[in-house]
């Protein structure tokens, strides 16, 4: 019998969706007097910095804002509710809204730690230099999957690669497209293809996920070329210290459309995750499992097994399945 993990209780919400008032962010006596504090007003928090909030309001300018005692902590992502202090880049966290999404990873300390909040997307780059794993791949994607958040494949530096070398990628990667993956060639550098890309993601509030070295810095820097400006002005509006590389932060494309780059999501561990997290992370073997005759098939050796027959077929690719294999047998070794 599997080890029993610990249910951890939800947190309370009131009617509005809100936290409840004992979830609500208290201001350190002495840091913010209450009197000089304006008006409620709405935003989204674009960075977090130990127990202080930045939050870009209707204008998508930047208010460094206090938090305390919280019972639930605010992350990139979340729509907040503030108020300014007079006069000033400062302000006090009020609430955040219920979230549509939260995407989480695993901490080194097996912890659990909160990424990004209402994400409607994740962009997974990939690049040639790092060679391209099925296995890594299918590890994001079962990652995102358990969080219920789209993911499409964009394949980047696109331009390095030679007319054979680009068909073999291709034919690796229509595996992915085939069960679904929306999958994009692009070269952030030369800024081939990212308009097209970037007509596609309107309207979307997506986490930009990859490994060092597939160029997220680049594609960041051309979709904002005056990103240092940006953040230097930030800095000496709030006056409460600089923003570093390693914090996510939330960029602004246009109006309603917006990238999270969190440079601590390299690789997702999947430790946290159920063993049924795991077979819906793959999609085509998670539908076909609908037609097993027992519930709890792993689809490993068990009699009825319909994504066994469906392997047998050809239905199934053989990478996915293997790496589906790889995957709930460590499972099975860590929690037996």
């Amino acid at each position: 019998m599997g080890k029993k993990r610990k249910q951890h209780p939800k947190k309370k919400k009131n009617a509005e969706g809100s936290l409840s008032k004992e979830n609500r962010p208290e201001v350190e006596t002495g840091l913010i007097e209450t009197e000089s504090l304006g008006p409620e007003e709405q935003g989204i928090v674009i960075s977090r910095f130990g127990q202080q909030v930045d939050i870009a309001d209707q204008n998508f300018n930047t208010i460094r804002c206090f938090l305390r005692r919280a019972k639930e902590v605010p992350v990139v992502g979340d729509k907040a509710t503030f108020q300014r202090q007079d006069k000033l880049d400062t302000g006090v966290l009020v609430r955040f809204e219920e979230r549509t999404s939260l995407l989480k990873r695993p901490t080194p300390h097996h912890g659990i730690k909160p990424v990004a909040a209402n994400i409607d997307l994740v962009a997974l780059l990939l690049a040639p230099e790092l060679g391209f794993s099925e296995m890594l791949l299918d590890r994001y994607l079962v990652a995102a999957e358990s969080s219920n958040i789209p993911v499409w494949l964009i394949f980047n530096k696109w331009d390095l690669l030679d007319k054979e070398e680009k068909a073999e990628i291709q034919r690796r990667l229509k595996t992915y497209q085939d069960i679904g993956y929306p999958i994009y060639f692009i070269s952030a550098k030369h800024g081939d293809q990212v308009s097209e890309l970037v007509k596609e993601l309107r309207g979307k509030q997506l986490l930009l996920a990859g490994q060092s070295g597939v160029g997220k810095s680049t594609l960041i820097k051309y979709l904002f070329p005056e990103l240092d400006v940006a953040t230097a002005d930030i800095s000496e509006n709030s006056g409460l210290g600089t923003h570093t590389t390693t914090a996510s932060r939330l960029y602004r494309l246009d109006e309603d459309t917006f990238l999270v780059d969190s440079p601590g999501v390299r690789e997702f561990g999947l430790w946290h995750l159920e063993d049924h997290d795991i077979q819906q992370g793959f999609v085509e073997i998670y539908k076909l499992a609908q037609d097993c005759k027992f519930r709890d098939c792993k689809h490993i050796k068990e009699p009825g097994c319909a994504v066994l027959k469906a392997a047998e077929r050809g239905d199934i690719a053989p990478s996915r399945m293997k790496n589906y294999h790889h995957l709930i047998q460590n499972y099975d070794q860590q929690f037996s």
